[in-house]
């Protein structure tokens, strides 16, 4: 994928006239022919100075001019006027190492794929395959004194760009010794948040400027466009990292082989080139580990740390800061003074018989914890119960000014900071003083101070209790109360935030959702929690609202038969007697009334009690059915009050439902209950089945006659023929047949008759089939 950069024509114009002004030497210069791969190595990389104690043999390089007649993409640079941070050195590029100089006013995008990456870079660092156009600088070394190697470069690269946080060419030093099959990468940096060693790329190393920041400590400046004088880019690439340290330990006397590789990542768009400091490639003094934060090894704030590099036949010590030299600072010792002003890369150049050794560490302070003066904490206790958990965790952001994770409060009963330590939940009863040690996990002196914790007052009241006057329930349906009504009896403070609670309990916790309101219904005495809230610390009193009930009467409504009369008796335990038909006095308890509704007020307990009672007429039994099954008819009964008595005369009762032998016809049966009221009464039929008539008008047999059935329901007489022929149908409750059918006499024959109809209690249909003679004069 290409990316392209577009600049406005102003810009343009101006740096034309810059162009013009200027110098050349404004810009970094690149020699690509003048040395040969060992010089570049021998004579600039390490030099002169350090040859005595570094030896070089075997150097070759592998570029872009390995892969056909292209330019050199290695090569010797120096800075220009432009700041640039290293003053002259090496360059090894993606592309030609001509095309590195500034301005940045294009993309540097050389190379094809013609020109091959590199395994071991892609082994060493795997996100860089597959690798192209690479660039590889080896030779063999032989450290004869020092126990290490270091050298300083800077990557400078057209992947730092506006958009597109996730390309990355990909560039490593690796070294092993001679003969060895693996390699080691030390082209890395710290990465403080995860103690990790992470290969230098334009995403492992960039601030948060135009993408999420990864080691951002160790960036240097974007050189993207646009950029006017005097603030122009020394080199054509986007952006660059600050001058880095290679590092690695190595054994005097024995052969290592270096290899110094960068190349393009996935495509061959967007060069690199990494910039290797002249004389930089040097032997290493130890001068003891990085003093870091995150080793949990700083120096501490206001202590001193010596670094000694001294060397036995040293002949010159210098100091730098930073990469700055530290004016007089020529002694084989240094001492630092924890302020944060110190925090910083100290490195010591000593120059030792013909050659020079290098020492580097990186140096960071921990600060030393502030503790507020004289705090104090003053607490509610909300739960009322006497004491109040203390959570130190929670006091320590206001206790320490400046708290951090590395800082360890300890909270003491004692200034001496001796016994266990208070733990969150501590349970304060009265003022206490408390004694905060405040240590670290450096292991600096710890920080002391103390704080007074105290509980608050309460919110005053005018009494913690209160009883109401009795109220009376006179109704047994309860009694609406406001509890706020009796609020004046606790406080006339109007701000105060009140809320009431089944109980004083829960009062006391005021646990949110357990409070209840104001107006309750109450049919029993009952004590409720009142809590109160404000500027001062909660306080809670009890409210005990009285109830009182007045008696109730067993008496119960009566019946009586109609025209009677009844006694109606409150009985006896009232204080007085007051009756809806005037009677009243304190023994007045029973009147003699009929049928009709009646009160009676009753009073005692100081309440009075309206009691009601109904005098009314019995309900009288009903028949709801007559089963009759040939002459023998049982009557069936509900309501009314057991025991029944039964009677087919309304005069001669007997007390069983059942009459045998009812003569044929329609009948009536009386009923009485046990109040021996009025009886009730219901027709019933005892069929008469007539099988023969004689229709000679002799008054006997003449007609078939069933009108008694008029007291059933959905009546029907069919007769019929002996070949099925329908002669007769009743019509209009009209059940009586003269053996006739249309006026005309029938034949004296046999006939079928069918009788249906549906009985008025039960709604059950019945059907009777039969035969009847007919016997005519004819």
């Amino acid at each position: 994928m290409f990316r392209y950069r577009f600049f406005s024509s102003s810009f343009a114009l101006l740096f034309i006239l810059f162009s013009i002004s200027g110098s050349a030497q404004q810009y970094i210069t690149v020699d690509t022919s003048t040395y040969t791969p060992e010089q570049l190595v021998k004579d600039i990389f390490i030099g002169s100075q350090n040859a005595a104690c570094i030896t070089v043999s075997n150097v070759s390089v592998k570029g872009w001019q390995d892969y056909g007649n292209n330019p050199f993409s290695h090569g010797y640079f120096e800075k220009g006027t432009l700041p640039f941070n290293i003053e002259k050195g090496l360059i090894l590029s993606t592309g030609g190492a001509y095309r590195a100089p500034g301005p940045n006013n294009g993309v540097l995008s050389e190379g094809d794929a013609t020109w091959l990456g590199d395994k071991d870079l892609e082994k060493a660092v795997p996100v860089a395959s597959p690798s192209w156009n690479a660039t590889a600088l080896e030779f063999d070394f032989v450290s004869l004194t020092s126990t290490g190697i270091s050298f300083e470069y800077m990557f400078l690269s057209e992947e730092y760009q506006k958009s597109g946080c996730n390309y990355s060419d990909a560039f490593a030093f690796l070294i092993k010794e001679a003969g060895a099959t693996t390699y080691q990468n030390i082209a890395t940096v710290l990465n403080q948040a995860t103690g990790n060693l992470d290969p230098v790329s334009s995403r492992t190393v960039r601030d948060n400027t135009y993408c999420s920041p990864s080691n951002a400590e160790y960036f240097g400046q974007y050189n993207l466009p646009p950029m006017v004088p005097p603030n122009m880019s020394p080199t054509i690439f986007d952006g660059q990292t600050k001058v880095l340290t290679a590092k690695a330990d190595v054994i005097p006397g024995k052969t290592y082989h270096i290899k110094l590789v960068i190349a393009d990542n996935t495509n061959t768009s967007h060069d690199s080139a990494v910039f290797l400091k002249a004389g930089s490639f040097v032997g290493k003094k130890d001068i003891g580990p990085d003093l870091l934060l995150a080793t949990n090894n700083p120096i501490c704030e206001g202590g001193t740390k010596t670094l000694d590099a001294t060397t036995a036949g040293a002949t010159a010590y210098q100091w730098f800061k930073d990469g700055i030299l530290i004016p007089g600072a020529t002694n084989p010792k240094l001492n630092i003074t924890g302020t944060a002003a110190n925090a910083g890369t100290y490195q010591v150049d000593i120059t030792l018989g013909g050659c020079s050794l290098k020492g580097s560490t990186k140096i960071e302070i921990s600060e030393q914890p502030v503790i507020v003066p004289n705090k104090v904490f003053s607490y509610c206790d909300n739960q009322l119960n006497g004491s109040v958990p203390i959570n130190f965790s929670q006091l320590s952001p206001q206790l320490i000014s400046n708290l951090n994770s590395a800082f360890i409060p300890k909270y003491y009963l004692n200034p001496a900071g001796t016994g266990t330590p208070l733990a969150d939940g501590w349970l304060l009863t009265a003022t206490t003083k408390v004694y905060l040690f405040v240590e670290s996990t450096y292991g600096c002196p710890a920080a002391i101070g103390n704080f007074t914790l105290k509980t608050g007052n309460k919110i005053p009241l005018l009494k913690p209790d209160y009883s109401t006057p009795a109220i009376c329930d006179d109704n047994f349906q309860g009694v609406s109360v406001n509890l706020s009504n009796d609020i004046s009896q606790f406080t006339a403070d109007p701000s105060l935030n009140i809320t009431f609670y089944n109980s004083l309990a829960e009062a006391k916790l005021g646990t949110p959702g357990t409070s209840i309101s104001t107006n309750q219904t109450l049919s029993t005495t009952k004590t409720f929690g009142i809590r109160f809230e404000g500027s001062d610390c909660p306080n809670v009193a009890e409210i005990t609202v009285n109830i009182k009930s007045p008696k109730t009467s067993p008496m119960h409504d009566q019946p009586v038969c109609p025209g009677s009369v009844t006694t109606l008796d409150a009985g006896p335990g009232f204080d007085f007697y007051e009756w809806s038909t005037g009677v009243s006095g304190s023994s007045a308890s029973g009147i003699s009334v009929g049928i009709g509704n009646y009160w009676v007020d009753l009073y005692s307990n100081g309440c009075v009690y309206r009691q009601n009672v109904k005098v009314t007429a019995p309900e009288l039994p009903q028949i709801t059915h007559i089963d009759v099954s040939g002459s023998t008819a049982t009557v069936y009964v509900l309501d009314g009050v057991p025991p029944y008595s039964y009677s087919l005369d309304n005069v001669n009762f007997q007390a069983s439902n059942i009459f045998y032998n009812v003569p044929r016809g329609k009948h009536t049966v009386y009923v009485k209950d046990a109040q021996n009221c009025d009886s009730v009464a219901k027709e019933f039929l005892i069929i008469n089945l007539i099988n023969v008539i004689t229709p000679n008008s002799d008054g006997h047999n003449d007609v078939l006659d069933y009108s008694d059935l008029k007291i059933k329901e959905n009546v029907s007489i069919q007769i019929f023929d002996r070949y099925g022929n329908m002669v007769f149908s009743s019509k209009d409750k009209q059940f009586i047949w003269d053996g006739k059918s249309g006026g005309r006499a029938l034949p004296t024959a046999n006939y079928w008759y069918i009788l249906n109809w549906t009985e008025p209690d039960t709604q059950l249909p019945v059907s009777y089939k039969g035969w009847i003679l007919l016997k005519n004069r004819n």
